[in-house]
């Protein structure tokens, strides 16, 4: 299936922006209009954690009673995809040989009516090599509607550094070949998305030299066939706010996201920057034509004014773009932050850049990333972290327009390494997840889900206190989703992932 406006926020908007999970194709019941968590009590619905729907199965509607992946702690930073018939695929790490962390990387997959297989190692190596270090980004884990999977993840190699890799997954054999996409996958981002038939691109940023950075993607074709790692070229910029570096140099690029849609076209958009000035660049691909449209959306022609970063984009099956990126506006009166999105109509062009809500006065010099998600009928639903610590979500119809903005949460939990998922089915219905800090001495997982217009009561998943986080999220087009949390168990185990799954009403 999300830099520059505080140098002090760098590293940690662009640690939270590429731990986003796709749901949907683009990436990967409301009544009340609260969504302050507290309110609700644990999730209701079948109580056979087994049977979510889908499959030939018949659940109730809601969410199911909370379940163990396996119960095999230590285990962290899960990751998860469902496809057409409910069936999951969760991916996480556990511990290395002599407890070194992140060294191992295990998968199990669920099926309605029988349960999680018994887990299956995904990494190759002997459990060695760090996967999960300092400046990395956590395993990713894209799906698609027909079972098909790519895992993908970094890998330290001696006096290499820490390589890109990827291992296909297809539910009629199991797990393929595992291959190293680049060698020196130094920036820490990447991004990757898969279409309805289980083909998948993956795109990452890499030195090119000593001080330069650019984009490289490759596809998956499902069958085994990966194409050769190429740059997308992107053409030199001239004029006002162009990102020119010192003759053609210094010139980084990263924070890369991408959407896929069911057809395989797809959709990428990156920050570039020479420490001057910044731009939002976004480029399009479809399987007869390759990368096209590789050009800069948003530019700073005055970098002491306006800064722009942490872009994503969604795609819907029309080829219709949206663009959402945070910005920081310094005016007379003070300095603004902004969740901006940007919206590309296929035959027409790109329209005018709105902010998807009213600008937040800026005190504390720090935002977190927005993310967005888009379904195949246009419908788009974008999350973001105010400076002030509070969780908001919007969603767009069709033609683009925001409804009203809702806060999710007061105090979402900002200490882990991955933003709240948000993701929304075939008919518009959003879910959003986090990791929430509103009980004294426990951190809670809940969600909250937009339908008929309004975002409804959240669910809390366990009881207080306890120490959950790091939920991972995924969604089919007929809505049933899959969550799959860490929950610490005790000192002896440690983490363990549980899970639950949400099944619509009628």
């Amino acid at each position: 299936m999300k830099s520059m406006a505080a140098v002090a926020t760098v590293a940690v908007a662009t640690c939270l922006v590429l731990s986003a999970c796709g749901g949907d194709v683009s990436k990967s019941g409301g009544g009340s209009s609260s969504g302050a968590p507290g309110s609700s009590g644990a999730p209701s619905g079948p109580g056979n954690p087994t049977s979510p729907g889908g499959g030939g199965t018949t659940a109730k509607a809601g969410w199911s009673a909370l379940a163990p992946v396996d119960g095999k702690g230590p285990e962290f930073l899960p990751s998860v995809t469902i496809d057409a018939q409910g069936n999951a695929l969760a991916l996480w790490m556990t511990n290395g040989p002599n407890n070194g962390p992140g060294n191992e990387m295990w998968a199990s997959r669920y099926v309605p009516g029988t349960g999680w297989a018994t887990p299956t190692r995904v990494d190759t190596t002997d459990g060695t090599p760090n996967m999960t270090g300092p400046g990395t980004s956590a395993p990713q884990l894209v799906g698609s509607a027909d079972g098909h999977a790519v895992a993908l993840w970094e890998q330290f190699v001696a006096s290499v550094g820490y390589g890109l890799w990827a291992r296909p997954y297809d539910p009629a054999t199991g797990w393929g070949t595992a291959v190293q996409l680049a060698p020196d996958e130094t920036s820490e981002t990447y991004a990757a998305g898969i279409d309805a038939k289980g083909n998948a691109i993956v795109a990452w940023t890499q030195r090119t030299d000593v001080v330069d950075t650019r984009v490289f993607a490759t596809r998956y074709t499902v069958g085994g066939t990966w194409s050769t790692p190429a740059q997308i070229q992107q053409p030199a910029q001239t004029g006002p706010g162009a990102v020119t570096g010192v003759s053609g140099q210094d010139i980084y690029n990263e924070s890369v996201n991408i959407a896929v849609t069911s057809s395989g076209n797809a959709a990428l958009t990156w920050l570039q920057t020479d420490t001057t000035n910044t731009a939002l660049w976004t480029a399009t691909f479809d399987p007869a034509n390759g990368w096209t449209n590789v050009n800069p959306v948003v530019t700073t022609p005055d970098p002491l004014t306006k800064h722009v970063f942490s872009p994503d984009v969604g795609m819907d099956a029309k080829g219709n773009l949206t663009l959402v990126w945070a910005e920081l506006d310094i005016e007379t009166t003070g300095n603004f932050a902004a969740t901006m999105s940007q919206r590309y109509v296929a035959g027409t062009g790109w329209q005018t850049p709105q902010a998807v809500t009213t600008p937040f006065t800026e005190t504390a010099s720090l935002t977190y990333p927005p993310v967005v998600t888009v379904n195949e009928q246009g419908i788009a639903a974008v999350m973001w972290i105010w400076p002030d610590g509070t969780l908001q979500a919007s969603v767009a119809d069709a033609t683009g327009k925001w409804g009203a903005t809702q806060q999710i949460s007061a105090h979402p939990y900002l200490l882990g390494s991955r933003l709240p998922q948000l993701v929304v089915d075939a008919a518009g219905n959003a879910t959003l997840a986090w990791a929430d800090t509103g009980t004294s001495g426990s951190n809670d997982i809940f969600t909250s889900r937009y339908s008929n217009g309004a975002w409804g009561t959240a669910t809390l998943f366990g009881q207080n206190p306890q120490d959950a986080n790091y939920p991972a999220l995924a969604v089919n087009a007929s809505g049933v989703t899959a969550l799959v949390w860490q929950l610490y168990k005790d000192n002896t185990v440690g983490n363990v992932l549980q899970a639950s799954f949400y099944t619509p009403g009628t």
